[in-house]
């Protein structure tokens, strides 16, 4: 599965605890910085020390950006590249060079994508194919072109970055934050067979269900099951119709297969038009993104049951499952004698996220708290006093408005470090595993309840489908 997933690489850097609110800090005593904006040069970023600058890339940079990435990943990547040249919305100068003496020896792709979050539409950042070639291992312009990527995400308006490397450490000691719960299931095509209840599989007498190959013209289809479910998910992309032309376009995957509610009732000598309820996307003998529509569980199973005898014809014996943690078919596999695999483990690297406004996430996130409270019967308005690696900070939830922003108070009710934080504004936590460990200090046993309502955790997740490479 290695050849699926974007990997971002970096060089191990020395341990670095990142400063308050995840801003890492500058290396100024180590590079010479200064402006970069000049009259005759207007993609330069910023300039390092003499002949080393970050600049935008343009269109001629592509044959140079492609060589330094099949350096980093070891692989033949020009027909993938190219099919990214057309992806929606693409734009030559979402790439951040590092380059030293014309030569080009880092690189960074940062582009723009809409999320959902519980039904609420977010702009965020999505960080890719990040490198900086070894031997400049000791000059720290690895963590200079990372500040500046999150500084244009920033400028943008961008309040949260998301990516995936398999330099975990290295993004942890500079304000990143490990997704949980995040992998995918595997097991035997057999065994999962074996384990399909019969009445799993089996098509209902009035309203028969069907699992067949798609065809391109129920695209449409296709979109409407994905936009349907897509909304009250935490993290997962919005995808355009141009976006979905571009993923079935450019064939990273082998099949998609429908499933297909069929009404038996005739009008005329005509049978009424079919109704998609479902879908699967198939790499390999990988299942890399499933949905179906509420009420139609029976087709996850038939369009399981179909992969895996697909893949018994290639001669494949194991089956991977890439669809939320929550997904029951996980539990199905495992209890067929299959596995967990987390992202950590697994070749694609690790899911990660960066609050790089936490007061701008906040702000726009006064919809869900709103929403959150009223579930909880909680009076509002609430004030939160934090005090995260020395800031202090005020939480505040009003009926008309959520905010963060400095506070004064003498005595926090809250203390805790970055990661803890970012992570609990995120719902990238079980607050009480949190609160067992210690890692988050709640002075007041009633303001317990309140953090756990307001902040519930949430499983992250976003469909591989379109980091697939060719």
């Amino acid at each position: 599965m290695a050849a699926m997933q974007h990997s971002s690489k970096v060089v191990s850097q020395p341990p670095k605890s990142p400063d308050d609110l995840g801003k890492t800090r500058s290396i100024a005593s180590r590079v010479l910085r200064h402006s970069a904006r000049t009259l005759h040069d207007q993609s330069c970023l910023q300039a390092l020390d003499p002949g080393t600058r970050i600049v935008a890339a343009n269109a001629g940079d592509h044959p140079l950006i492609l060589q330094l990435l099949v350096q980093a990943h070891q692989c033949p990547l020009s027909e993938d590249f190219q099919s990214r040249l057309d992806l929606p919305g693409y734009n030559p100068s979402d790439r951040l060079l590092l380059q030293r003496n014309r030569q080009l020896i880092g690189h960074a792709h940062l582009f723009r994508q809409i999320g959902w979050f519980q039904g609420q539409r977010y702009s965020l950042a999505k960080l890719q194919d990040f490198f900086v070639l070894p031997e400049y291992r000791v000059t720290g312009y690895d963590e200079v072109l990372l500040n500046d990527s999150e500084s244009v995400a920033t400028d943008e308006g961008l309040a949260i970055a998301f990516m995936r490397t398999d330099q975990p450490e290295w993004f942890e000691q500079r304000g990143w934050s490990c997704c949980h719960g995040q992998g995918f299931s595997r097991a035997n095509t057999r065994a999962i067979l074996a384990h399909l209840d019969i009445n799993f599989t089996k098509p209902r007498r009035r309203h028969s269900i069907e699992v067949r190959s798609w065809r391109h013209f129920e695209i449409d289809s296709l979109r409407h099951v994905y936009s349907q479910l897509s909304t009250n998910k935490w993290g997962m992309l919005h995808r355009s119709e141009e976006m979905w032309q571009w993923l079935v376009g450019r064939k990273a995957h082998d099949q998609i297969l429908i499933a297909v509610k069929k009404d038996k009732r005739k009008t005329g000598e005509c049978e009424t038009e079919p109704n998609l309820v479902g879908y699967a996307i198939i790499r390999d003998s990988c299942i890399v993104e499933m949905l179906t529509l509420p009420g139609h569980s029976s087709a996850r199973g038939m369009l399981v049951a179909r992969a895996c005898r697909d893949a018994i014809d290639r001669d494949h014996h194991f089956v991977s499952l890439y669809t939320p943690a929550a997904d029951p078919m996980h539990e199905l596999l495992i209890t067929a004698g299959g596995s967990w695999v987390s992202d950590g483990a697994a070749a694609g690297g690790k899911s990660m996220l960066k609050l790089l406004s936490p007061h701008r996430w906040v702000e726009r996130l006064y919809p869900i708290l709103h929403e959150r409270a009223r579930e909880a019967d909680i009076s509002l308005p609430v004030q939160i006093d934090f005090l995260v690696d020395g800031a202090r900070l005020r939480l505040t939830v009003t009926r008309r408005s959520a905010r963060l922003e400095s506070s004064t108070a003498p005595l926090p009710q809250v203390e805790c470090d970055w990661h803890t934080f970012q992570n609990l504004l995120t719902s990238n936590l079980t607050y009480r595993d949190v609160h067992k460990a210690s890692q988050l200090h709640v002075l007041q046993d009633d303001l317990k309840p309140r953090l756990a309502a307001l902040f519930p955790a949430k499983l992250f997740w976003q469909s591989p489908f379109s980091i697939l490479r060719l």
